[in-house]
């Protein structure tokens, strides 16, 4: 693969780089650390690369996936607030409505906060992104079953701890 076919498939290739980066680290600065990293990588095998974007796409997820899950773990950060964008805020104007949706919002974050990595993700991907389960799939390394179980999974746990938190 020379220079022209490599700049001609990074521009789309970069965007998915950057969304599974996301995914994972949650922090746009991180995530592009990511992303030249994993371009960087795909540079210097381009010779080993099959022909074509398919080749590339698929070498380039699998780096960003495990480079993201690397630098989670250098990070020492496996909990953060991926959802925090979907709450609904009121603009209630009195001080016990906003008391009262500020402890949703935190009892919210704790709660996704405490789900497993993978569970985390996958809810992510599919309740914030609107993602497919086919994508979703392939990006965490599973069949398209597996990927409706975990997100079921993540609901439950989700629905449990808020009939807990109501009695």
């Amino acid at each position: 693969m020379d220079r022209q076919d490599f700049e001609r498939v990074v521009p789309e290739l970069r965007l998915k780089l950057q969304r599974i980066a996301l995914y994972y680290l949650a922090d746009d600065d991180e995530a592009e650390d990511v992303v030249q990293d994993t371009l960087l990588k795909l540079w210097t095998a381009r010779d080993a690369i099959r022909e074509g974007q398919g080749g590339m796409e698929a070498l380039g997820t699998t780096i960003a996936k495990n480079l993201s899950i690397d630098r989670l773990r250098t990070m020492q950060r496996h909990r953060h607030d991926e959802l925090t964008d979907t709450i609904v805020h009121d603009n209630g104007s009195n001080a016990q409505t906003r008391l009262e949706q500020q402890e949703d919002e935190d009892w919210i974050k704790t709660t996704i906060r405490n789900l497993p990595d993978k569970y985390r993700a996958v809810l992510q991907m599919r309740q914030v992104e609107n993602m497919e389960f086919a994508e979703i799939a392939r990006i965490i390394g599973t069949s398209e079953t597996s990927a409706r179980v975990i997100l079921s999974r993540a609901r439950a746990k989700v629905m449990e701890q808020l009939r807990q938190r109501r009695t």
